[in-house]
């Protein structure tokens, strides 16, 4: 099968960008072709990653603009079976374009903050209700966030979650340093809550990500007197952590939670807000522990750090549910969506 992704992709970084990477060679893995349309980045193009041409202050609009010149060549050339999108805008937008105009299948990707928050907004609404006009499927990487993506559209939706590396999560014997927080740092991640769990405390603090709430969180950080490292984005957070006391997200709406995966998967008790999405994976005081708010969180992250009986109980359990979130069943499972969808057109 030969497959186009539209969507972010390595050189980038981010959840997205490593979900597609990862999905990527394992399709290929099974045996497909797949080609990557993406945002362009510092680099030249390489064989099966295509970037489009954006301009940085309008890169979403230029992406819808620019896209479809580059994609054409890549679906005469490449005799293209279906489009898979991550995100619903703008890759599914151009995904839903590119389906009408060329009449191939098209699958697309809610993986969060698309349906939680941007079809809260009023374009974002218009653009995400246009690119379901010409879409056969709807692939949620969580049940809570399939059960949202019914109430707009009355397409397919295929739950199929995330997956974990765990070539590259593995636990160590590396001592642990730091309290962790890997995302980006935005209003809705609600960072500030570990900076306030933490006040009064002798932990470190962590925060591997960048965003606009960078410095208003350094700012809160020194005022409440927390021992913070913003390390921004990095290609190493599996040694940051395996240095990892506990990883803590605290997100107040999630698509699925990825970096608990990785924290399982490194051996690392993984703490995540109560939501309908991380309850999927935590099944709290087994393999994770979840919080409602900064005391209860305050004293979650007192407990993990002292109750040892509690931190190996949480360690082994986590383990066991990383080890049922592989890529290879993922891509399984994708595969499967593709077919059903290819064979309803």
């Amino acid at each position: 099968m030969n497959i186009l992704f539209i969507g972010l992709h390595p050189p980038h970084i981010g959840g997205i960008a490593t979900h597609t990477y990862n999905l990527k060679v394992s399709l290929e893995s099974l045996g497909h072709n797949v080609h990557v349309l993406t945002y362009n980045h510092k680099g030249s193009n390489s064989e099966d990653v295509h970037m489009v041409n954006t301009w940085s202050h309008f890169r979403g609009i230029s992406f819808i603009k620019n896209a479809q010149a580059t994609a054409k060549s890549l679906i005469e050339k490449h005799d293209i079976d279906i489009i898979h999108s991550h995100y619903m805008m703008p890759p599914g937008y151009v995904g839903s374009k590119l389906s009408k105009k060329y009449g191939i299948p098209h699958v697309v990707t809610a993986h969060g903050s698309d349906i939680n928050f941007l079809y809260m907004e009023r374009v974002g609404r218009f653009l995400i209700n246009r690119a379901l006009h010409n879409t056969n499927g709807v692939i949620c990487v969580s049940k809570a966030l399939e059960k949202k993506v019914s109430y707009i559209t009355d397409v397919p939706t295929y739950y199929i979650p995330n997956g974990v590396d765990t070539s590259r999560f593995s636990p160590s014997d590396d001592k642990k340093e730091h309290i962790i927080y890997v995302g980006s740092l935005t209003e809705q991640k609600k960072v500030s809550d570990i900076i306030d769990a933490l006040r009064g405390t002798d932990e470190k603090l962590v925060i591997v990500g960048d965003g606009p709430q960078r410095p208003r969180l350094k700012w809160l950080a020194s005022h409440r007197n927390v021992n913070t490292s913003f390390v921004g984005y990095s290609s190493d957070v599996p040694s940051l952590l395996n240095k990892a006391k506990a990883l803590v997200l605290p997100s107040q709406e999630e698509g699925f939670g990825l970096t608990i995966l990785e924290a399982m998967a490194s051996g690392v008790p993984a703490i995540g807000r109560n939501t309908s999405a991380l309850r999927e994976i935590i099944d709290y005081g087994e393999n994770g522990l979840l919080f409602s708010d900064v005391d209860e969180l305050t004293r979650q992250l007192h407990a993990v750090t002292t109750d040892d009986a509690l931190r190996k109980k949480l360690i082994k359990n986590g383990l066991k549910t990383a080890s049922k979130f592989t890529w290879r069943c993922v891509a399984n499972r994708t595969e499967a969506a593709y077919n059903k969808i290819i064979n309803k057109i």
